[in-house]
């Protein structure tokens, strides 16, 4: 909400500056102009300052109520998003968020992030494949690094959480 009294500075100021010019009219000499012409310099100064400060209030206000429905936008298609996918293990141990065939919508099996799902973001998991034949295969996260390690030293294809999911 825009400050009141900003606006109620700007009001003030423009009155005072309106009752100086009325005054206008009953000066005798140059030096009681002069010292008007001040006086109304002035308050008409205020005035600006006041109503400038009001609108940059307002401006901010307008940003923050655009941040927040931007936010509810994703939060809305975030709850869209992440019922598409099940809490499934492709290997024991290791624990990620699958696709669902049923809600695929044409895309190919994937993993997402456990830690990032609970943050409400989507991020798929990357193989990483080794880099010699001890290490074994890892779904990595690329924006918080997390690992999901499996238990194959080559390729692992990620399958759609019903096939994952022993009901």
């Amino acid at each position: 909400m825009v400050d009141m009294a900003l606006i109620q500075g700007a009001i003030t100021g423009l009155k005072t500056a309106g009752d100086i010019a009325k005054g206008f009219l009953e000066l005798k000499s140059i030096a009681d102009v002069q010292g008007k012409v001040i006086e109304l310099q002035s308050a008409i100064l205020s005035a600006q300052s006041s109503a400038l400060a009001a609108q940059g209030e307002q401006s901010s206000l307008v940003q923050r109520i655009r941040d927040l429905e931007d936010e509810i936008t994703n939060v809305k298609a975030w709850g869209t998003q992440k019922i598409r996918y099940k809490l499934a293990s492709p290997c024991d141990g290791s624990m990620v968020y699958a696709l669902q065939k049923s809600m695929c919508d044409g895309e190919p099996p994937h993993y997402i992030c456990t830690n990032c799902y609970q943050a409400g973001k989507r991020s798929i998991l990357q193989i990483r494949q080794p880099t010699n034949s001890i290490q074994l295969t890892v779904f990595v996260c690329p924006i918080c690094k997390a690992e999901a390690p499996t238990q194959y030293k080559g390729a692992v294809a990620p399958k759609y959480a019903d096939e994952l999911i022993k009901e």
